[in-house]
C-alpha cells in the first residue's frame, strides 16, 4: 500500500502506483503520426509496434489512421461543383459496387454517372439547402444494377472541409425484416419507459436491447464523471464471456479530449474487423492542381474511418474484434457511450445501426426523466424545508436565530452534515462543522477567492485550499452564498468526504515514477485505490435552493426589516409626541406652581409696603426668591435633558470628585443607607463638566434613597472602559473609543423592563404624586449625551438598580483652578471702566445696568445687535461688551462680538444666555477673552465674573 495526500492505493496484479500520467510522450506521438500518414501497408500492430506506443502521447494520437478507410465499405470524395465531380476515392470501389470498375476509371466523372442521376439530384438539392453537415450525415439507400443483378447499398453523405464524402456499404437486414424491426423497437421503447425509476435498471434494459437487436456479444453502458474518467454502469453479454467490466473505472486518457470532442459531433463509430487491412484513398495525378484535391482528406466524421494503432492495441488487449460505439448526449453534452464488442468480425446493417441510435437517444431521454424524478423529489423536500424556514424567518427576531433555531434550520437543507451562519460579525454553527476559528479562516479565504459571484461551491475543497486537507472528514464539500456586497455575511453548508474504493481497469492510469513495476499501459490489469477528499457533488438545484434562500434573506427579510424600521420610526414619533405632551403638561404644572409663589409673594410684598408694614417684607422676599430659584433649577434640568445647557468640559479626576461628594451624599440619603465609594486604580480622567457630574451623582443618589425606604446599600464606583468598532457598529448611538464609567448601584426595589424603557423620559416618575419632578434621570441622560457619552441602566424588581454613565476619556492632566468666592461688596470697581450692555429685554438691561453703576462702571445700553454695533463704533473707550446671545434684528450676540472685534481685537466679551446653542459657539469653541454665563444668575456671581475678566 502506498499513501499520498487524499489517496490510499491498493494494487492488484501490480506494484506501484501513484495515479497520474499519460501513456505516451509528445515527441514519440509526432514521429508515429508522421510514419503512419505516409504508409498504406497493412497495419496489424505487433508487440514491437506496441512497445513504441508506450511512450506516445495519447492526448495527441489521432483516433483514426489518416489516408485510409475500413475495407467493408468504399468512399468517394466529390467536388461541390455543378456536376459533382469525383476527385478522390478508395481503391475498393469496384468490389463494393460488384463490378470491374477501377478507381482510376471513376475519378473525374460526375457522381450521377456512377450512382445515378436521382441520387445526384438529391445530393445537389441538399447541398443547396444547407442540409449536408459533417456531424449529421444524410442517409439513403441505393439500388444499382451490376452485371445484370441488383446491388443494394447504404449511402451516408456529409459535407466537410469543402468536400462531399459519400460512404457506401452493402445493405441487408440480416434476417430481420422492417416490420419485425419496428415491432421490436416498440417493445424496447416500452421497456425503457417502464425502467425510468432507476438509472441502473434503465441502462440494463438499453444494453440488453441493443445487443439482441444488433447482434454483438457484449454491450456496455459507459458514463463519464466530472474528470472524464469512465465507468461501466450496465452490461449485457454472452454467458461464455469470462469477465465483466461493470463497475470498472477507466482513466480519462483512454478517451482523450480530441476524441470526446469528435464524439459530441459524430454520434456513431463502427469497426467491422479490427485486423482488416485499411484501404488507401487515391487521387488522379492530373487533378493534383485542384485545391480541393490537395492535402489529406479529413475523415473525422466518416463512419468508415480506420482505427489508430493505439485503439487497435486496446481492442487486442480486450480480446475484441468487431466494435461499435454510440454517443449518449444529454443537454447537448457528452454524457457517456454505448460500447458494443464482438470477438469476431461483425458487420451490422445500416438499419440495425439506425435502430441502435434510436434506442440510445431514447435511453438519453430516459436518463433525463429518471434524474428529473429523483431531483424533483429531493428538490420538493428541500423547497418544503425552505418554505418553512422562510416563514419562520418572518417572525424571528434576527437572521441568525431564524436560520439556526427551531425545528427547521439551515442545516436541514441541501443534504448537508452541518452549516454555519456568519452574520453581523457573529458565527453560529449547526450540525457537524469545523470549529468557529476554522469557519472564520475559510470565510476569509472565500472572500478573496470567490470572484464576483454570489455563490461558490466545491466538492474537493482540499484541492483548492490545501490547508483544509486535515478537515476533509468534516468539510470536503462546501457551498457558500454571500449575503452582502462587502462579503462579510455569508451562509455555509458542509459535506464530509465519501471514501470510495475504485477499481481501475487500465495500467495507463499509473505514473512514470513506477514504470518498472507497473503493468503495461494497455494491459488492463486491475488495481484499486481508496479515494478520499471528495464529497458528494453539489447539484444545480441545490445551488438554486441556496440562491433562493439568499434572495429571501437579502430581499424579502430585508424589506420586512425596513417595514419594521418604518413602523418603529412611526412608533417613536408617536411616543415623541406623547412625551412632548407630557413634557409641556409637566412644565405648565410646575411653572404655574412656581409663578404662583413668586406672584403671590410680590403682591403681598406690594400690599405690605403700601400698608407700611415693612417689618414683614423680608418674609415675602424670601418666598419669592425661593420660588424663583426653584424655577431656575427646573429650567436648568430641562436644558440638561435637551442637551442645550452650557457645559464647561474639562479633564476631571472622578476619584477625587466622588470622594469629595461622599459626605454630602451620606447626609442626603440618611443613616439607614450605607454608602460605599470604590476608588479605582489608574483611572483615566473624564472630559466633562464637573458641576454637572456632581449634580448627576446627587440626583442618582436621591433616586436610590427613594428606592430604599427601609435602608440598604449605595455604591459609587468608577472604571476604565473601551468600546470597540464592532460594538459601535452594532450600536450606532455609541461612538467607539475610551470611556470612564461611573456606576451608581443600589439594593432597592428595582424596576420592571417596561419601566426601565421609560425612565429617561421627561416628567416620567414612579414616585407618588407631588414627590419628584421626573426630570432627574432625564437630566443625567442629557448631560451624558451632551458630553459625547451615553447612559446605560440595569434593573430587576427586588434586586436593585445600576446606572452607568459613560464619559469620554480626557487626555492630559487635570488643572486645578483656585476656588474664588466673592460677595457683591467685594466686587466693587472704582476705575471707571465702560461696559456696553446689549439685551432686548428692558428688565435685564435695567438690572444689569443698575448693578454695574453701583459697582462704579460707566454703562451704555442697546436693545439689539445693530444698535450695539453703532454704539461701539461711536464710543472709543468700551472695555467690556455684555450681550445676550439671542438678539432680534438679524444679528445675534456672537455676530455682534465678531463684528466688534474686527476693529477692536482685544475687546472682552461676556455672553449671557438662557441656553448654549450653535449660534453662540459655532464649532463648540469660544475665542480668547470670550466667556459665557447662564441665565438666571445671581448678581454677585455676575459681578465676580466681570471682576475676573477686567
Amino acid at each position: 500500500m502506498v499513501d499520498r495526500p487524499g489517496i490510499k492505493i491498493v494494487t492488484s496484479g501490480c506494484r506501484a502506483p501513484v495515479r497520474l500520467g499519460c501513456r505516451m510522450c509528445t515527441e514519440g506521438g509526432s514521429r508515429w503520426r508522421s510514419k503512419i500518414s505516409m504508409s498504406s501497408a497493412r497495419i496489424v500492430g505487433s508487440d514491437q509496434h506496441f512497445s513504441a506506443l508506450n511512450d506516445l502521447d495519447c492526448t495527441r494520437e489521432p483516433i483514426h489512421q489518416p489516408g485510409s478507410i475500413q475495407p467493408h465499405g468504399a468512399l468517394l470524395a466529390i467536388s461541390p461543383s455543378a456536376d459533382l465531380t469525383i476527385v478522390a476515392g478508395s481503391r475498393n470501389i469496384g468490389r463494393i459496387l460488384e463490378c470491374d470498375l477501377a478507381l482510376s476509371g471513376i475519378i473525374g466523372l460526375a457522381i450521377g454517372d456512377i450512382l445515378g442521376l436521382d441520387f445526384a439530384r438529391s445530393v445537389q438539392i441538399r447541398l443547396r439547402n444547407g442540409e449536408l453537415r459533417a456531424e449529421a450525415p444524410w442517409q439513403s439507400m441505393l439500388e444499382l444494377m451490376s452485371n445484370g443483378r441488383p446491388v443494394l447499398l447504404d449511402a451516408s453523405v456529409h459535407l466537410h472541409n469543402e468536400l462531399i464524402l459519400v460512404e457506401l456499404q452493402h445493405a441487408g437486414m440480416q434476417g430481420l425484416d422492417a416490420a419485425g424491426l419496428l415491432r421490436k423497437l416498440q417493445n424496447i421503447l416500452a421497456g425503457l419507459r417502464d425502467a425510468e425509476n432507476s438509472l441502473e435498471e434503465l441502462a440494463g434494459v438499453a444494453a440488453q436491447a441493443i445487443r439482441h437487436l444488433v447482434g454483438y456479444e457484449r454491450v456496455l453502458i459507459y458514463r463519464f464523471d466530472a474528470d472524464w474518467n469512465g465507468v461501466a454502469i450496465a452490461e449485457d453479454k454472452e454467458a461464455d464471456w469470462d469477465f465483466s467490466l461493470v463497475g470498472i473505472r477507466f482513466p480519462a486518457s483512454d478517451i482523450p479530449a480530441q476524441a470526446r470532442r469528435l464524439y459530441e459531433r459524430s454520434p456513431m463509430r463502427c469497426v467491422v474487423d479490427r485486423d482488416a487491412t485499411p484501404v488507401p484513398l487515391d487521387r488522379m495525378p492530373d487533378l493534383l492542381d485542384d485545391p480541393l484535391s490537395q492535402g489529406p482528406i479529413d475523415l473525422s466524421f466518416a463512419q468508415l474511418r480506420s482505427l489508430s494503432p493505439v485503439h487497435l492495441q486496446i481492442h487486442r488487449e480486450l480480446g475484441i474484434n468487431g466494435t461499435m460505439s454510440l454517443s449518449i448526449m444529454r443537454d447537448q453534452k457528452l454524457w457517456g457511450l454505448v460500447v458494443c464488442h464482438h470477438r469476431l468480425p461483425h458487420h451490422p446493417s445500416a438499419s440495425q445501426k439506425s435502430a441502435a441510435s434510436l434506442i440510445t437517444n431514447a435511453f438519453a431521454l430516459g436518463i433525463s426523466a429518471t434524474e428529473r424524478n429523483h431531483v424533483e423529489q429531493a428538490r420538493r423536500e428541500d423547497l418544503d424545508r425552505l418554505s418553512t424556514l422562510l416563514a419562520y424567518m418572518a417572525e424571528a427576531d434576527s437572521v441568525t436565530s431564524a436560520l439556526t433555531t427551531g425545528t427547521t434550520t439551515i442545516g436541514n437543507l441541501l443534504s448537508s452534515s452541518g452549516a454555519a451562519v456568519l452574520y453581523d460579525g457573529e458565527v453560529a454553527l449547526v450540525g457537524r462543522t469545523p470549529s468557529e476559528a476554522e469557519v472564520r479562516e475559510l470565510a476569509e479565504w472565500l472572500r478573496v477567492h470567490r470572484g464576483n459571484t454570489t455563490l461558490f461551491h466545491t466538492n474537493r475543497l482540499s484541492v483548492e485550499l490545501p490547508s483544509w486537507d486535515r478537515l476533509t472528514s468534516v468539510a470536503s464539500g462546501v457551498m457558500a452564498v454571500f449575503l452582502s456586497s462587502d462579503q462579510r455575511d455569508m451562509l455555509l453548508w458542509f459535506r464530509p468526504d465519501e471514501p470510495e474504493l475504485i477499481s481501475w481497469g487500465s495500467g495507463a492510469h499509473l505514473s512514470p515514477e513506477s514504470k518498472a513495476s507497473r503493468p503495461a499501459p494497455m494491459s488492463f490489469t486491475r488495481w484499486s485505490e481508496v479515494q478520499r477528499g471528495v464529497a458528494v457533488p453539489w447539484t444545480n438545484w441545490e445551488s438554486e435552493i441556496a440562491e433562493t434562500l439568499r434572495h429571501g434573506i437579502t430581499e424579502v427579510i430585508v424589506r420586512a426589516l425596513h417595514r419594521i424600521r418604518d413602523l418603529n420610526e412611526k412608533l417613536r414619533q408617536a411616543q415623541k409626541m406623547e412625551a412632548v405632551g407630557q413634557l409641556t403638561g409637566g412644565i405648565a404644572h410646575d411653572f404655574n406652581n412656581l409663578l404662583a409663589g413668586i406672584i403671590g409673594s410680590l403682591e403681598l410684598l406690594q400690599i405690605r409696603v403700601g400698608q407700611g408694614r415693612i417689618g414683614e417684607i423680608d418674609r415675602y422676599i424670601a418666598m419669592a426668591m425661593t420660588s424663583a430659584n426653584r424655577a431656575a433649577s427646573l429650567t436648568h434640568r430641562l436644558l440638561s435633558f435637551s442637551r442645550r445647557q452650557t457645559l464647561d468640559s474639562k479633564p476631571v479626576d472622578v476619584n477625587q470628585l466622588t470622594t469629595s461628594m461622599e459626605d454630602l451624599i451620606r447626609r442626603t440619603v440618611g443613616p439607614a443607607i450605607k454608602v460605599e465609594t470604590v476608588i479605582a486604580v489608574s483611572l483615566w480622567k473624564a472630559l466633562c463638566d464637573a458641576n454637572q457630574l456632581e449634580s448627576a451623582l446627587l440626583n442618582l443618589a436621591i433616586n436610590a434613597r427613594d428606592a430604599m425606604p427601609d435602608g440598604g446599600r449605595l455604591s459609587i464606583e468608577a472604571a476604565n472602559a473601551r468600546v470597540d468598532d464592532d460594538y459601535g457598529q452594532r450600536h450606532p448611538e455609541i461612538l467607539a473609543g475610551q470611556y470612564v464609567v461611573v456606576s451608581i448601584t443600589d439594593t432597592g426595589t428595582g424596576m420592571t423592563p417596561e419601566v426601565v424603557g421609560r425612565v429617561f423620559e421627561p416628567f416620567f416618575t414612579t414616585k407618588p404624586l407631588g414627590q419628584g419632578t421626573g426630570l432627574g434621570l432625564s437630566m443625567v441622560y442629557g448631560f451624558a449625551k451632551q458630553s459625547n457619552g451615553y447612559t446605560r441602566i440595569e434593573s430587576e424588581p427586588g434586586r436593585g438598580t445600576s446606572v452607568h454613565i459613560y464619559l469620554p476619556r480626557a487626555p492630559g492632566i487635570v488643572e486645578l483652578e483656585p476656588s474664588v468666592t466673592l460677595s457683591l461688596s467685594d466686587s466693587a470697581v472704582s476705575s471707571g471702566e465702560t461696559v456696553l450692555v446689549v439685551d432686548d429685554e428692558p428688565v435685564m438691561r435695567m438690572l444689569i445696568g443698575d448693578m454695574l453703576r453701583d459697582l462704579g462702571f460707566v454703562v451704555l445700553e442697546a436693545a439689539d445687535g445693530a444698535e450695539g454695533l453703532r454704539v461701539l463704533q461711536a464710543t472709543q473707550g468700551v472695555d467690556l461688551l455684555i450681550s445676550d446671545v439671542g438678539l432680534p434684528g438679524g444679528m445675534n450676540g456672537r455676530q455682534l462680538a465678531d463684528a466688534a472685534r474686527v476693529q477692536r481685537p482685544q475687546l472682552k466679551v461676556l455672553f449671557i444666555t438662557g441656553y448654549a446653542g450653535s449660534m453662540l459657539v459655532g464649532d463648540g469653541v469660544l475665542e480668547p477673552a470670550m466667556h459665557v454665563i447662564t441665565k438666571p444668575f445671581a448678581l454677585d456671581v455676575l459681578a465676580a465674573k466681570i471682576r475676573e475678566m477686567i
